[in-house]
């Protein structure tokens, strides 16, 4: 029998390529679990990821709607107190001259025209009576267009603090979303009683504008003040954090002796906004 033996040089070569064959098996099973591992990685921080934005983004609506029934409250109260204090200047005033002449009943005749004169102030009384319960009722003024519930406070502000007020409206305004109208019309409770309180104003313009963005303003033409000296006064601060809870921005154009301008501006939507 006849045995052949392999060259050395050639089983050295087999031996060679076996070892490369292993090594890269080796070497690509690393680079895969490596790639595997990576992947499961970037898909746990990716899911941390949306948890965590979907717990700022319910954490932000919770704060949305708590600043809403906060408003609401705040509105309600500002209105009760107001209307007290209708009730108390006005009314009372007029009942008081109501009775006053109707106690002349009692010694005159009923054609005497004191008698006339009480009866007509009675009549008035009846009226602003019912006018007040009106506005009690029917101040559920979020079922109100934002107009309409502006409106109305201006006219009881020429009313009641005798300050001359005009309400202009662009044509085609859109209509906001009620804890939009809420929160707007809080802060326009609080700009103005702020220029009530302190501007010394007799005129008051507000107007609502549709260019470049949904505008709510509310000039006066009061004393003004230094804005950068009350940046951090309380209301101004909660001004501006109301306005962007809905997505609107607050700015104050005023100087000493100048007057006082807000403007309450809608915002582009955006992907951080509820």
């Amino acid at each position: 029998m006849l045995v052949y033996a392999l060259p050395a040089t050639y089983a050295k070569d087999h031996m060679d390529d076996s070892a490369r064959l292993v090594f890269a098996a080796i070497i690509g099973t690393m680079v895969l679990l490596v790639l595997i591992g990576t992947m499961g990685v970037l898909l746990v921080v990716n899911a941390n990821r949306r948890h965590r934005h979907s717990a700022q983004m319910a954490d932000l609506q919770l704060q949305r709607e708590q600043e809403v029934r906060r408003a609401e409250r705040e509105a309600t109260q500002h209105t009760l107190k107001e209307v007290a204090r209708d009730l108390h200047d006005n009314v009372a005033q007029i009942l008081t001259v109501a009775q006053l002449g109707l106690n002349h009943l009692l010694v005159e005749d009923g054609t005497n025209a004191r008698i006339i004169d009480a009866r007509d102030s009675v009549d008035r009384g009846v009226e602003e009576v019912r006018r007040l319960g009106h506005d009690l009722n029917s101040d559920l003024w979020q079922d109100r267009t934002l107009v309409e519930a502006i409106r109305l406070e201006a006219e009881r502000i020429e009313r009641v603090a005798r300050v001359r007020t005009r309400v202009d409206i662009a044509p085609g305004l859109p209509e906001l979303p009620t804890d939009s109208r809420t929160i707007l019309f809080r802060v326009f409770q609080e700009v103005v009683n702020n220029a009530l309180k302190h501007s010394g104003a007799d005129s008051m313009t507000i107007t609502f504008a549709t260019t470049p963005a949904y505008t709510l303003s509310i000039s006066d033409n009061g004393c003004g003040f230094n804005c950068s000296g009350a940046n951090g006064h309380g209301g101004l601060v909660n001004i501006h954090k109301r306005c962007d809870l809905i997505g609107f921005s607050a700015s104050c154009v005023t100087a000493p002796g100048k007057g006082c301008t807000w403007n309450l501006q809608q915002q582009p939507t955006d992907h951080g906004r509820a």
